[in-house]
């Protein structure tokens, strides 16, 4: 509807409505005087704000911005390893920092006793304490690495000249080679980094915006209040890494090489998807080796393995995979039977070992692998920029639909796919390690947001890095041992088909108690949305082998919705249940497990502990768990602990 005004065609304000003439209205002489008086208010108080609130906030935010102008400087101080420059950049952020705190006491001091503003003066106090124990962390990591000056590269005078044009690839590389030094003096550093994780422990997170101009406020807040806060437990793992680190990227020690397999999670198999194809990529000095990267598809391997098929006795597959897969044994391509990544690596291992015999110069050893999803190229991308291969031009926008197309040919049409995906994994590869110095920072946030989420996971034949990886959730373990109760809900497409595009899973798990015990419920319901336009060539029968994985002990009691009925087996002192789903497009599907937990389990400190864990490739299910007849909702990124009173 237009928004309707009665003014004059001329103008003018007062019309008669039915003559269309003016009306002539004097103003009363009082209303003039009350509107002086109002306009003479409104300026007192608009006075007083800006004395008592503007003026002295914009006071505050330029000193603000000062510190936030030295932040920088500290940053560009590093990539350029000048020490020197560092040093006086960091005593010029402390000297803004105290000036801020004292702008801030100056102009605002009346804030830390009014009831709205109390709180958030408190936590000012908290933040900048904080920054002072961040900025004496970097002077004591300064003096800790001077020693190492003339190894590392960095300039401790000012006629030093330190070399132009320096990525920060070129100062990590460097740093590097200091690291095993630096180890068994990191202690000055993590005190004051632990003093600042105390200070930002006072801070309630919530009390702040999600998002303010683009910037995720509270997800800042809470991830450095978990990293700071851990940094003594952390203490022993950092030291080793120092060490361990070095070795891993070939710096001082034989090359390393690596290999990344791509998990396709439209096509979701136990550890985050079909794996598609595979890259390796060799490291000298912690520097990628541009004429030494290989990509094939993954395929290439069983292929490779025809050779002896005849004479050798390959594993078996399990009795879903020859039903469903029609596959008459097992092979590379599907060697991620268990959800738990290092036995799959270990399985996926016994072909690479037997191609490496076969083909030795194709099929090279490796020391590691890394397993990515088709999230990790696309949200690299936002980063890294588009790659164009063959007048094709990747994008974050059409980059997955793009890699469907080509995972969907068949298979006489493999060496096209190879081809191109190889191309675009080295292309990839190139991009993050011969990225611009001030993209860095961005690729590491997000390759940690990634492996936050398990988009990325990683296995490494360094028996002390892989004891690593799995202390900190990397290595897509089956977590054990947990506290309390455990749920893994694993999905596995065998199908064959893109499916998992269009299929969301809400998961509900609930505990209550009758006379037999307590009672788990595990309700899992499937939503087919079926897309329109160009995603119609994957709308295909959804076909799911669906495990749901609980402590070693409990016992079944059924399961409601399977299509072909229910099976149990043991892995990892766990014990799983299975269902077989199918789903047309646009339909809806409900599969219940219930089973009795341990009594064991329950209860031993009036506390009900619940250990979900998230499965790989998965973005977020949605999760809820009902306890004593409240509910708690979860989109579940990563694996989640819960606990509740009973």
């Amino acid at each position: 509807m237009s928004e309707t005004k009665f003014w004059s065609p001329n103008g003018n304000a007062n019309m008669n409505l039915n003559t269309g003439s003016k009306v002539k209205r004097k103003i009363p002489k009082w209303l003039a005087v009350l509107g002086g008086i109002f306009i003479g208010v409104v300026v007192f108080v608009l006075a007083i704000l800006y004395f008592t609130l503007y003026g002295p906030a914009m006071a505050v935010v330029s000193k603000a911005n000062l510190v936030k102008a030295d932040l920088s400087a500290v940053k560009d101080s590093v990539v350029s390893r000048d020490l020197v420059s560092l040093d006086a950049n960091l005593s010029k952020t402390s000297n803004d920092l105290k000036d801020l705190k004292a702008a801030r006491d100056a102009n605002l001091g009346w804030a830390a006793n009014f009831g709205p503003t109390k709180d958030y003066y408190s936590d000012s106090n908290h933040f900048i304490n904080a920054s002072f124990s961040m900025i004496d962390a970097a002077k004591q990591a300064s003096i800790l690495v001077r020693p190492f000056a003339d190894a590392a590269g960095l300039k401790v005078s000012a006629e030093q000249k330190t070399p132009d044009n320096v990525s920060l690839l070129d100062a990590f590389t460097t740093w590097i080679t200091v690291m095993p030094q630096v180890a068994d003096h990191i202690d000055t550093v993590l005190t004051p980094m632990a003093q600042a994780g105390k200070e930002l422990s006072y801070v309630d997170a919530n009390r702040y915006p999600e998002n303010l101009r683009g910037i995720a406020v509270r997800d800042a807040i809470v991830k450095a209040q978990t990293l700071l806060s851990q940094v003594n437990n952390y203490g022993p793992d950092i030291k080793k890494a120092l060490v361990i680190v070095p070795q891993l990227l070939g710096v001082s020690t034989p090359q390393k090489r690596y290999m990344i397999i791509m998990q396709n999670n439209k096509e979701m198999r136990a550890t985050g998807g079909f794996w598609t194809n595979y890259a390796t990529f060799r490291l000298d000095d912690g520097r990628l080796a541009n004429n030494d990267i290989t990509s094939k598809d993954m395929y290439s391997i069983d292929i490779a393995l025809n050779a002896i098929d005849a004479y050798y006795t390959f594993p078996k597959a399990p009795a879903s995979y020859n039903k469903y897969l029609k596959v008459e044994r097992l092979y590379a391509r599907d060697a991620n039977i268990s959800p738990d990544f290092p036995t799959a690596v270990d399985q996926f291992m016994v072909f690479y070992k037997l191609a490496m015999n076969v083909n030795p110069l194709e099929v090279k050893p490796i020391d590691g692998i890394f397993a990515i999803d088709t999230e990790v190229v696309k949200e690299m991308m936002t980063i890294t920029g588009p790659v164009t291969i063959n007048g094709t031009t990747y994008t974050t926008d059409n980059v997955v639909l793009e890699l469907e197309k080509l995972a969907s040919l068949s298979l006489a049409e493999q060496a096209n796919r190879k081809g191109i995906l190889g191309t675009l994994m080295k292309a990839m590869l190139n991009n993050v390690f011969q990225s611009d110095k001030n993209l860095w920072s961005q690729l590491i946030d997000k390759g940690i947001d990634l492996t936050y989420r398990k988009h990325i996971i990683a296995y490494s034949f360094n028996p002390d890095a892989q004891a690593l990886l799995e202390k900190y959730n990397i290595a897509g373990r089956i977590m054990d041992p947990v506290v309390g109760d455990y749920s893994y809900v694993v999905t596995t497409n065998l199908g064959g088909d893109k499916t998992n595009w269009f299929v969301n899973k809400s998961i509900d798990n609930s505990l209550t108690k009758d006379s037999k015990g307590w009672l788990r419920t595990v309700h899992v319901k499937y939503t087919y949305n079926n897309p329109d336009g160009i995603y119609g060539p994957f709308v295909k029968r959804y076909q799911d082998w669906l495990r749901v994985y609980a402590p070693l002990g409990s016992t079944f009691v059924g399961v409601d919705g399977s299509d072909d009925g229910t099976s149990t087996d043991q892995e990892r002192n766990k014990v799983y249940y299975t269902a077989w789903v199918t789903l047309e497009p646009g339909a809806t599907k409900d599969v219940t497990f219930k089973y009795y937990l341990p009594d064991t389990l329950i209860g031993k400190d009036g506390i009900y502990h619940l250990y979900v864990q998230k499965q790989p490739g998965i973005d977020a299910d949605t999760y809820s768990i009902t306890v004593n007849g409240k509910t708690q909702p979860i989109s579940l990124k990563s694996d989640y602990q819960y606990s509740a009173k009973l």
